[in-house]
Protein backbone atom coordinates (compact mmCIF):
# COMPACT_ATOMS: atom_id res chain seq x y z
CA UNK A 1 0.00 0.00 0.00
CA UNK A 2 1.42 3.38 -1.02
CA UNK A 3 1.98 5.91 1.72
CA UNK A 4 -0.08 9.07 1.32
CA UNK A 5 2.08 12.22 1.12
CA UNK A 6 1.30 15.56 2.72
CA UNK A 7 -1.67 17.47 1.31
CA UNK A 8 -0.76 19.77 -1.57
CA UNK A 9 -3.50 22.24 -0.65
CA UNK A 10 -2.17 24.74 1.93
CA UNK A 11 -4.68 27.24 3.33
CA UNK A 12 -3.84 30.26 5.51
CA UNK A 13 -6.86 31.26 7.58
CA UNK A 14 -7.52 34.93 8.33
CA UNK A 15 -9.83 36.17 11.08
CA UNK A 16 -12.64 36.59 8.55
CA UNK A 17 -12.48 32.86 7.69
CA UNK A 18 -13.38 31.96 11.28
CA UNK A 19 -16.02 34.69 11.48
CA UNK A 20 -17.63 33.34 8.29
CA UNK A 21 -17.81 29.88 9.88
CA UNK A 22 -15.00 28.14 8.02
CA UNK A 23 -14.22 24.77 9.62
CA UNK A 24 -10.58 23.69 9.37
CA UNK A 25 -11.41 19.99 9.11
CA UNK A 26 -10.82 19.46 5.39
CA UNK A 27 -8.53 16.42 5.28
CA UNK A 28 -7.25 17.33 1.81
CA UNK A 29 -5.71 20.57 3.06
CA UNK A 30 -3.15 21.74 5.56
CA UNK A 31 -4.53 24.68 7.54
CA UNK A 32 -2.32 27.37 9.05
CA UNK A 33 -2.90 30.56 11.00
CA UNK A 34 -1.04 32.90 13.35
CA UNK A 35 -1.53 33.62 17.09
CA UNK A 36 -2.69 37.19 16.40
CA UNK A 37 -5.68 35.88 14.42
CA UNK A 38 -6.81 34.12 17.61
CA UNK A 39 -6.31 37.40 19.50
CA UNK A 40 -8.70 39.17 17.10
CA UNK A 41 -11.47 36.67 17.89
CA UNK A 42 -13.73 37.43 20.86
CA UNK A 43 -12.80 35.59 24.06
CA UNK A 44 -15.35 32.84 24.72
CA UNK A 45 -17.11 33.46 21.39
CA UNK A 46 -17.99 30.76 18.88
CA UNK A 47 -15.29 31.92 16.46
CA UNK A 48 -12.54 31.66 19.09
CA UNK A 49 -13.84 28.25 20.18
CA UNK A 50 -13.78 27.11 16.53
CA UNK A 51 -10.14 28.31 16.23
CA UNK A 52 -9.08 26.65 19.51
CA UNK A 53 -10.77 23.34 18.68
CA UNK A 54 -9.15 23.19 15.25
CA UNK A 55 -5.72 23.91 16.79
CA UNK A 56 -6.21 21.38 19.61
CA UNK A 57 -7.34 18.64 17.22
CA UNK A 58 -4.34 19.20 14.93
CA UNK A 59 -6.43 20.42 11.98
CA UNK A 60 -4.92 23.90 12.33
CA UNK A 61 -1.23 24.66 12.75
CA UNK A 62 -0.64 27.98 14.52
CA UNK A 63 2.80 29.42 13.71
CA UNK A 64 4.58 32.75 14.12
CA UNK A 65 6.54 33.90 11.05
CA UNK A 66 10.20 34.94 11.20
CA UNK A 67 10.81 38.69 11.33
CA UNK A 68 12.53 38.70 7.93
CA UNK A 69 9.27 37.62 6.28
CA UNK A 70 7.36 40.31 8.19
CA UNK A 71 9.84 42.87 6.87
CA UNK A 72 9.23 41.61 3.31
CA UNK A 73 5.47 42.07 3.78
CA UNK A 74 5.96 45.60 5.17
CA UNK A 75 8.08 46.50 2.15
CA UNK A 76 5.54 45.24 -0.39
CA UNK A 77 2.64 46.82 1.56
CA UNK A 78 4.45 50.16 1.46
CA UNK A 79 5.10 49.86 -2.30
CA UNK A 80 1.45 49.02 -2.97
CA UNK A 81 0.00 51.67 -0.63
CA UNK A 82 -1.62 49.05 1.64
CA UNK A 83 0.56 49.76 4.68
CA UNK A 84 -2.06 51.53 6.82
CA UNK A 85 -4.88 49.16 5.83
CA UNK A 86 -3.48 45.98 7.41
CA UNK A 87 -3.72 44.75 10.99
CA UNK A 88 -0.84 43.00 12.75
CA UNK A 89 -2.67 39.70 12.17
CA UNK A 90 -2.93 40.43 8.43
CA UNK A 91 0.79 41.21 8.20
CA UNK A 92 1.75 38.09 10.16
CA UNK A 93 -0.53 35.83 8.12
CA UNK A 94 0.94 37.12 4.85
CA UNK A 95 4.46 36.71 6.28
CA UNK A 96 3.60 33.11 7.17
CA UNK A 97 2.49 32.69 3.56
CA UNK A 98 5.90 33.89 2.33
CA UNK A 99 7.62 31.50 4.75
CA UNK A 100 5.55 28.52 3.55
CA UNK A 101 6.17 29.56 -0.06
CA UNK A 102 9.94 29.63 0.61
CA UNK A 103 9.53 26.11 2.04
CA UNK A 104 8.22 24.88 -1.33
CA UNK A 105 4.50 25.01 -0.54
CA UNK A 106 1.82 26.83 -2.53
CA UNK A 107 -0.26 28.68 0.08
CA UNK A 108 -3.68 30.23 -0.48
CA UNK A 109 -4.86 32.96 1.89
CA UNK A 110 -8.53 32.58 2.92
CA UNK A 111 -9.77 36.11 3.63
CA UNK A 112 -12.62 38.45 2.74
CA UNK A 113 -10.39 41.48 3.34
CA UNK A 114 -9.70 43.16 -0.02
CA UNK A 115 -6.42 44.68 1.19
CA UNK A 116 -5.18 41.24 2.27
CA UNK A 117 -6.24 39.77 -1.09
CA UNK A 118 -4.57 42.61 -3.00
CA UNK A 119 -1.30 42.18 -1.12
CA UNK A 120 -1.42 38.36 -1.34
CA UNK A 121 -1.79 38.66 -5.10
CA UNK A 122 1.04 41.20 -5.27
CA UNK A 123 3.34 38.79 -3.40
CA UNK A 124 2.50 35.78 -5.56
CA UNK A 125 0.30 34.07 -2.96
CA UNK A 126 -3.06 32.61 -3.88
CA UNK A 127 -6.21 33.96 -2.25
CA UNK A 128 -9.79 32.88 -1.87
CA UNK A 129 -12.75 34.59 -0.28
CA UNK A 130 -15.77 33.10 1.46
CA UNK A 131 -18.48 35.79 1.62
CA UNK A 132 -17.40 38.34 -0.99
CA UNK A 133 -16.65 37.95 -4.69
CA UNK A 134 -12.97 38.73 -4.05
CA UNK A 135 -10.84 41.23 -5.90
CA UNK A 136 -10.92 41.29 -9.71
CA UNK A 137 -8.09 43.82 -10.09
CA UNK A 138 -4.88 44.50 -8.22
CA UNK A 139 -4.51 48.10 -7.01
CA UNK A 140 -1.60 50.29 -6.14
CA UNK A 141 -3.08 52.90 -3.82
CA UNK A 142 -2.39 56.63 -3.99
CA UNK A 143 -2.41 58.69 -0.78
CA UNK A 144 -3.73 62.22 -1.34
CA UNK A 145 -5.00 65.28 0.48
CA UNK A 146 -8.58 66.29 -0.43
CA UNK A 147 -7.81 69.79 0.92
CA UNK A 148 -4.77 70.91 -1.07
CA UNK A 149 -4.91 68.01 -3.59
CA UNK A 150 -1.29 67.06 -3.01
CA UNK A 151 -0.28 63.40 -3.57
CA UNK A 152 2.13 61.52 -1.35
CA UNK A 153 4.34 58.54 -2.11
CA UNK A 154 3.65 57.00 1.28
CA UNK A 155 1.48 57.43 4.36
CA UNK A 156 2.30 60.54 6.38
CA UNK A 157 2.86 60.40 10.13
CA UNK A 158 -0.49 60.84 11.89
CA UNK A 159 -2.40 60.46 8.61
CA UNK A 160 -2.78 64.23 8.19
CA UNK A 161 -1.43 66.42 5.42
CA UNK A 162 1.83 68.11 6.46
CA UNK A 163 0.91 71.07 4.21
CA UNK A 164 -2.67 71.95 5.23
CA UNK A 165 -3.54 69.57 8.10
CA UNK A 166 -6.48 67.86 6.35
CA UNK A 167 -7.02 64.14 6.98
CA UNK A 168 -5.41 62.14 4.16
CA UNK A 169 -7.39 59.70 2.04
CA UNK A 170 -6.41 56.98 -0.37
CA UNK A 171 -7.79 55.99 -3.74
CA UNK A 172 -6.90 53.34 -6.30
CA UNK A 173 -4.01 54.34 -8.54
CA UNK A 174 -2.72 51.90 -11.11
CA UNK A 175 -4.97 48.89 -11.66
CA UNK A 176 -4.01 45.52 -13.09
CA UNK A 177 -6.50 42.80 -14.07
CA UNK A 178 -6.08 39.52 -12.19
CA UNK A 179 -6.09 36.25 -14.10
Amino acid sequence: MAKKGPPSNVLLLDTSAFIMGYMATDVDAEHFSVPSVRDELTEGGLHRIRFDNAARSGHLKVLSPASRFLEDVREVAKEMGEEGALSAADMQLLALGLYLQSDGKTPTVVSDDYSVQNLANGMGLGFKSLATPGIQQMFEWVVYCPGCRRRFEERQRGDTCPICGTELKRKPGRKKKIG
